[in-house]
């Protein structure tokens, strides 16, 4: 029993020390992130010309950084923020074209909290 413990006590800090630690699905929870690291990708169809998809939310930071890209179905950035320390309230919106639409959210040492929903408009 003891070394089960140990074990998992030790996958844990690999996980922290590489990728970090992540408690929750961003676009559907609350998502609680420890020294998080690399990169995270959503897509959002649109399947009507004129309208909007998007993310809004927020982002809590303690430490790192974290910035969000919003990517149209050309591959082309329509919206982006950075999150530095402190608490920023979060708005990526894009469309105008039918297709895929692509959020891309780059962490770096990030710890704290993403709180984002699909928003269409």
């Amino acid at each position: 029993m003891r070394f089960l413990l140990l074990a998992l006590v030790a996958a844990a800090l690999l996980l922290y020390f590489t990728f970090g630690l992540r408690f929750g699905y961003v676009t559907l929870t609350p998502t609680h992130l420890l020294n998080a690291q690399g990169q995270n990708r959503y897509a959002f169809q649109l399947y009507e010309d004129g309208k909007n998809v998007g993310v809004t939310g927020t982002c809590a930071v303690r430490s790192g950084q974290a910035t969000l890209r919003l990517l149209d179905p050309s591959g082309t950035q329509v919206a982006g923020q950075s999150c530095q320390p402190g608490t920023w309230s979060l708005k990526l919106m894009g469309g105008g074209h039918q297709g895929v639409y692509r959020l891309i959210v780059d962490l770096n040492h990030y710890t704290g909290m993403l709180d984002l929903q699909e928003t269409r408009e």
